[in-house]
């Protein structure tokens, strides 16, 4: 299949509508250390075997290394000096920002940073760390979709605790474990995490009152104002 269909195609495939869209992807490949290398030829090899651990083939790795050199360039310099066509520069260019390692400042691109390994450890890993975060909470929420009665407990039951300040993910879950409904009393300044779900916080929290002020993220206080009494103000957040 010809270059010229292949990105039409790709482009066909972009304008269709889909139930997501893909923010990134990456591929981490694990590889044996690099042996037998002279000590001339091991800078390049080195880098090259980075930047193909972490999914990049050669083109992604030679237009790295030209960028390194020339400091900035553009699409049209790219696909000149590697002879493609526009558009194909601009998506190995687009995945070389992908993994945090390219950076664009109008029509020009150049690296993040000078150094291959701070590009990874300032840009790549905080990424995919927010990305796994992002999925991260929506499985809570799948976890939490429905409140499970819990063998041997009866739901009716209500706790009373009095004297809490903060209300986090950790601790719902201990008292959603133990088949508990939590009727709170606190008399100081009371936070809710951010980390907390609003199905499950729904779930495990029969009432709450506070004598001060509450701090809670917006969500969850949408779902369960009318089991909230503050005498001191509500901020949302």
């Amino acid at each position: 299949m010809s270059e010229t269909k292949k990105e039409k195609l790709e482009e066909e495939r972009e304008e269709r509508p889909g139930d997501f869209e893909v923010l990134a992807e990456w591929t981490i490949r694990r590889l044996r250390p690099i042996k037998d290398v002279s000590e001339e030829d091991y800078t390049e090899n080195a880098k090259r075997w980075v930047l193909f651990a972490l999914g990049l083939d050669k083109l992604h790795q030679d237009i790295f290394l030209y960028l390194e050199e020339n400091l900035r360039s553009t699409t049209t310099d790219i696909a000149s000096k590697f002879d493609i066509s526009p558009n194909t520069a601009r998506k190995y260019l687009d995945e070389l920002h992908t993994v945090g390692l390219v950076d664009y400042i109008g029509r020009e691109y150049t690296l993040t940073y000078e150094s291959l390994s701070r590009a990874i450890e300032l840009m790549l890993i905080p990424r995919i760390t927010d990305t796994l975060r992002t999925i991260a909470r929506g499985a809570s929420n799948a976890d939490y979709y429905r409140a499970r009665p819990i063998e041997g407990v009866d739901k009716q039951d209500v706790i009373v605790e009095s004297g809490v300040t903060l209300i986090n993910r950790k601790l719902l879950d201990s008292w959603y474990s133990q088949g508990k409904r939590i009727r709170v009393k606190s008399y100081s300044h009371l936070e809710v995490s951010d980390d907390v779900d609003p199905e499950l916080f729904d779930a495990v929290i029969d009432h709450l009152k506070c004598c001060a002020s509450l701090r809670i993220p917006k969500e969850v206080y949408t779902r369960v104002a009318h089991k909230i009494r503050c005498y001191g103000g509500v901020e949302t957040y």
